[in-house]
């Protein structure tokens, strides 16, 4: 039911995250913004794709279901279904609840192409309860020295980012970028406090030792410096991602903090789907394909050979 034309994979004709004449959109991140005449994707991505700049198609329906993928708000795998036949797509999900998203569910299928972004032994991430503990502790005790500044991504980490920091009794500031995407996800029910600049409570948390949430690539050392020559207070930052401890980062610190799936937390879910032909794509394509040959699953790179 996949077929594959490199770099573009399709199912039934329909091109999965990426450009065609109809583009099934699994969620909003850029990577994943295909163009496209018809798009097949949930209502809140739909929404944040405009609400981030980007073209989308007349909205298509074409028979499959979209299931939660737990990635992001609206994050999606498709599933088709076809003369007894099931072909499911799942390329960026998470398999447990955050405070922004709802767990992604393996579904049996014949064949499955899966996204193996961490698809290696070494990625084995804590729970997610633990980190968010250790963030609110973090922020609780550097903010009473200074100002404080978390990074992650601008879509779903920084929306994760600020929910954690509600819990913690802590509104923070954010940028344009980040409330663009929060406004989104507050109008599809999920509750976050954050604060603008440039509104009369910004200006007076601006007065404090305030924490913020920005996207990950404007956090590091020169914003730190920058905020300090501006404020005269001491500056924290972090940064929230899957690859903590994995790439040199320019942070004070670094929570291991994730919107996929782990290695182990991977292999569970294409063992559960059942699938008989699986197919691997980005990241550790190739070796998580070696490991399901290994465990009896009939299991390739969607682009590439052994």
């Amino acid at each position: 039911m996949f077929s594959f034309s490199p770099p573009r994979a399709y199912l039934e004709g329909v091109a999965l995250d990426c450009s065609g004449e109809i583009a099934f959109v699994s969620h909003a991140h850029a990577d994943h913004a295909a163009r496209a005449k018809k798009t097949i994707a949930s209502d809140e991505t739909i929404e944040l794709l405009k609400a981030r700049g980007y073209p989308v198609g007349e909205r298509h329906h074409n028979g499959f279901s979209l299931l939660e993928a737990g990635h992001v708000l609206g994050s999606r795998m498709l599933l088709a279904e076809k003369n007894g036949m099931r072909a499911l797509y799942a390329p960026d999900f998470r398999t447990d609840d955050g405070f922004t998203t709802k767990a992604a569910h393996p579904v049996e299928c014949d064949e499955l192409l899966v996204g193996t972004t961490f698809g290696s032994p070494e990625y084995v991430f804590p729970e997610r309860r633990e980190v968010y503990a250790e963030i609110q502790k973090w922020v609780a005790a550097e903010q009473e020295k200074g100002i404080v500044v978390l990074g992650g991504y601008a879509l779903g980490k920084a929306q994760e980012l600020i929910a954690c920091l509600n819990e913690g009794g802590v509104a923070p500031l954010v940028n344009d970028d980040v409330a663009r995407v929060s406004e989104v996800y507050r109008r599809h029910g999920v509750p976050l406090d954050y604060i603008t600049p440039d509104s009369a409570e910004g200006e007076s948390e601006l007065g404090r030792n305030f924490v913020a949430v920005l996207p990950f690539n404007k956090v590091n050392s020169v914003l730190a410096g920058n905020l300090w020559r501006l404020y005269g207070k001491m500056v924290h930052i972090a940064l929230a991602t899957g690859w903590a401890g994995r790439r040199p980062l320019d942070a004070d610190r670094v929570f291991c903090l994730s919107d996929h799936c782990d290695y182990p937390h991977l292999l569970e879910f294409v063992e559960a789907t059942g699938a008989k032909k699986v197919y691997t794509t980005h990241g550790f394509d190739v070796a998580f394909a070696r490991e399901l040959q290994e465990r009896g699953i009939g299991a390739q790179p969607a682009f590439g050979w052994f």
